[in-house]
C-alpha cells in the first residue's frame, strides 16, 4: 500500500499548526479585552472624572462644564488623558467665559491646551 504525499509520522506539522492557531487566538482576545476595557466605564465613573476636570469652577459655570463633559462623553475613566478634541471644547468654553479676543485668546488656548 502506498503511503500519502503529505503523511507525517510523529504529526509535528498538525502541531505547530495548533499552537499556532492557539497563540493566535490569544492573542485576539488580549487585543479585543483591551479595546474593549478603554471604551467602558460607569456612570458615576464618568461624571466623577468630568467633575474633577471641572474643578477650578464655581456654580453655574461648574455646571455647564460637568454637563458639557458628560454629553462629549469624555468622562475619562481609563485614564487616558483627554482627547484633542474634548481639550479643544474645554478650552475654548474657558476662553469665552473669560471673554479672551486676540492674542490674549490665542496664548491662552496655547497654553491651556498644552496644559
Amino acid at each position: 500500500m502506498a503511503s500519502p504525499i503529505n503523511y507525517d509520522p510523529k504529526g509535528t506539522s498538525m502541531k505547530s499548526k495548533t499552537l499556532w492557531l492557539v497563540g493566535a487566538a490569544a492573542v485576539w482576545c488580549l487585543a479585543v479585552t483591551a479595546a474593549v476595557a478603554e471604551g467602558t466605564g460607569t456612570k458615576e465613573e464618568r461624571a466623577a472624572a468630568c467633575a474633577k476636570e471641572a474643578k477650578g469652577l464655581k456654580g453655574e459655570e461648574r455646571e455647564e462644564a460637568v454637563n458639557a463633559c458628560l454629553k462629549a462623553g469624555n468622562g475619562h475613566a481609563s485614564g487616558n488623558g483627554h482627547s484633542q478634541q474634548n481639550k479643544m471644547k474645554y478650552c475654548n468654553v474657558e476662553a469665552g467665559k473669560k471673554e479672551l479676543h486676540g492674542d490674549e485668546r490665542r496664548a491662552f488656548m496655547s497654553s491651556c491646551l498644552k496644559g
